[in-house]
């Protein structure tokens, strides 16, 4: 089979290599997918370029995320599921999901446990259905996992990321009342109105101190927000006991503009804040089960619609690796295969 490899941590144009591997087979309770669609995801990048962990093969096939058709299946496993189109997340990753695996879905075979294929809906196609690993289920369990939107407020801060534009896409499914967005540009606040926020606010116009909080404020006609979907905990964190009512939550997923912050303790515990940190990676098996179906029947339902910023050819995956370290894609980066 055709894929992309790498023996060494490094850059993508120095360590990514494009040629033949042997043809993978599905072990006992795996399936063989005939893989269409590759998602490239930010720690994909990481991973690659040694930012995660140390090398734990003597080679490795990156990314988590993708989307093809089942094309066989090992022992134990069903064989009616031959045919079916499917969505992977995981891949990339060891069992408990906290460390690097050997395989990805950069390739045109990949053999996976039965689990990590989800049947992907009719009508979605397979480059946006390889966005839905890491971000759709980010997106979902940063807000859902404590507990119904509802009627309630709330804040995504990135909301043209690709797990902020899929946060506020869930957050209107599932009946938010007022959603606000931090967005880096008119553009980027375009994308954001575009998948349901009802306002947006420029961080890099207000900076990241207190008149972002009164903006943020302000944009949500001067009331808290019940719930925060965070792309950089580091900036938000302190601001969170002005911005979210007694007994808000914040969901987050990231931290990058400092790894160790400074968590102003007192006010966050005087106002019951709940801090759900995701690392969507590593979840039971049952709460794997929950966000994948609650993603699903968003998808089925019409309301969740990935955004697929460029595509680019498995032979031109040093290309995609450098789109996403540029920070300037609007959605997700997929190589199609």
């Amino acid at each position: 089979m055709k894929a992309v490899s790498y023996t060494r941590h490094g850059p993508a144009a120095d360590v990514l290599e494009y040629g033949e591997l042997p043809d993978p087979d599905p072990a006992p309770g795996e399936v063989l997918i005939r893989v269409c669609a590759s998602g490239v995801n930010p720690s994909d990048v990481k991973a690659r370029a040694g930012f995660l962990w140390p090398m734990t093969a003597p080679r490795t096939i990156p990314h988590s995320d993708g989307a093809g058709i089942i094309e066989a299946v090992g022992d134990g496993v069903d064989s009616t599921r031959v045919g079916q189109r499917v969505w992977t997340y995981n891949v990339n990753r060891t069992e408990n999901g906290l460390g690097q695996g050997a395989i990805g879905t950069a390739a045109e075979l990949v053999a996976v446990r039965d689990c990590l294929a989800v049947p992907l809906p009719d009508g979605i196609d397979f480059a946006p259905a390889a966005a839905l690993g890491v971000p759709a289920m980010t997106a979902h369990a940063a807000l859902l996992t404590d507990g119904p939107v509802e009627g309630m407020t709330v804040l995504v801060t990135g909301g043209a990321g690709a797990v902020g534009s899929l946060a506020i896409q869930t957050a209107r499914w599932a009946g938010a009342k007022r959603i606000v967005a931090t967005v880096s540009s008119q553009t980027k606040a375009v994308t954001a109105l575009e998948d349901g926020a009802d306002v947006t606010v420029n961080y890099r116009e207000t900076g990241s101190g207190l008149d972002l909080r009164e903006a943020l404020l302000d944009a949500n006609n001067g009331h808290q927000f019940d719930r925060l979907v965070d792309v950089d905990f580091a900036a938000h964190v302190n601001l969170a006991p002005a911005l979210l009512h007694h007994g808000g939550v914040i969901g987050t997923y990231a931290s990058m503009s400092e790894h160790r912050p400074v968590v102003d303790f007192y006010p966050l515990m005087m106002n019951n804040i709940t801090i759900r940190m995701i690392e969507i990676y590593a979840q039971t098996p049952a709460r794997f089960a929950e966000i994948c179906s609650g993603v699903n029947t968003a998808l089925v339902a019409g309301a969740l619609r990935p955004r697929v910023d460029s595509t680019f050819a498995l032979s031109d995956a040093i290309a995609a690796h450098h789109r996403v370290e540029s920070g300037n894609q609007i959605g997700n980066v997929i190589v199609e295969i």
